[in-house]
C-alpha cells in the first residue's frame, strides 16, 4: 500500500533535482556568458586604418553619441555635463546625434538636434525633447508633432524652418552620418575617445568618466 505513494515522492524529488540542474546550467552557461560577453564589448579599440580614416575632424576629443529617444542618455545627462566639466586644457567633449541615411529609430531625430545646434539654442532645449519623446512619447520626428512643440517652446517656427535648409545643418548632418556609419554605431549612448576607442558604460558613472578621461590622457583603459 506505501509503493505509490512512495515512488510519487521519489518522482517529484527527481522532477526537482533535475529542474534545479537544468536552470543551473542554464543561469551560467547562457546568463553568464551573455553577461561576460557585454563586459567584453564595453570598451573596444578601432582598427589603426580605420583611426586614419575617420571622419571625426577634432583631435583629442571625447564625442558622446546620444538620442534624444534614449533613456539612458536623458539620465545621464547631469553626469555628462560634470564630465564635461573634468575635461583637461586642450581637450574637447562634443555631443553627436546618433544619424543615419534612412533617418528612423532613434536616429529619426538628428534633423531636431542638428537645427537646433545651428539655431546656437540646442543645450537650453535638450531636456525637453527628452522628456516629449521618452515620458510623453510623442514623436518629434513628425513635422505636426514638433511643429507644436517648437511653438510650446517659444522657438520660432520661420526661423527654424530657414535654419533647418540651411548648409550649415546639411553639413552637420552629413558629419553625424558620416561618424555614425564609420564606427557602426547603433546604440547609445556611445563614446569615442580619440578617434580609437569606443566605450559603453559599464560601471558608476563617475568611475566611468575616470575610465574616459584614462583614455584620452594615457590611452589606456582604467581597471575596475
Amino acid at each position: 500500500m506505501f509503493k505509490k505513494p512512495l515512488f510519487l515522492v521519489i518522482y517529484t524529488l527527481a522532477i526537482i533535482v533535475i529542474s534545479s540542474l537544468v536552470t543551473t546550467a542554464y543561469f551560467h552557461y547562457f546568463v553568464l556568458n551573455q553577461n561576460q560577453a557585454s563586459e567584453q564589448q564595453a570598451l573596444m579599440a578601432v582598427d589603426e586604418e580605420k583611426v586614419k580614416s575617420s571622419p571625426i575632424t577634432e583631435n583629442n576629443t571625447i564625442i558622446e553619441i546620444f538620442s534624444y529617444g534614449c533613456h539612458f542618455c536623458a539620465v545621464n545627462e547631469e553626469n555628462v555635463t560634470k564630465l564635461e566639466a573634468r575635461m583637461p586644457a586642450g581637450t574637447q567633449f562634443i555631443r553627436l546625434h546618433l544619424s543615419n541615411s534612412q533617418s528612423n529609430g532613434l536616429a529619426s531625430f538628428a534633423p531636431l538636434f542638428a537645427t537646433l545646434t545651428v539655431m546656437g539654442i540646442e543645450p537650453q532645449h535638450r531636456a525637453s525633447a527628452y522628456n516629449t519623446v521618452i515620458k510623453e512619447k510623442i514623436d518629434l520626428s513628425k513635422s505636426e508633432n514638433r511643429d507644436k512643440w517648437l511653438a510650446e517652446n517659444g522657438i520660432d517656427l520661420t526661423a527654424y524652418n530657414a535654419a533647418s535648409q540651411s548648409q550649415e545643418v546639411a553639413e552637420l548632418l552629413s558629419y553625424m552620418t558620416k561618424v555614425t556609419d564609420h564606427y557602426d554605431i547603433n546604440a547609445t549612448p556611445t563614446f569615442i575617445v580619440n578617434k580609437k576607442w569606443l566605450a559603453l558604460q559599464d560601471r558608476d558613472f563617475t568611475q566611468f568618466g575616470d575610465h574616459l578621461l584614462s583614455l584620452l590622457q594615457h590611452d589606456k583603459p582604467l581597471e575596475q
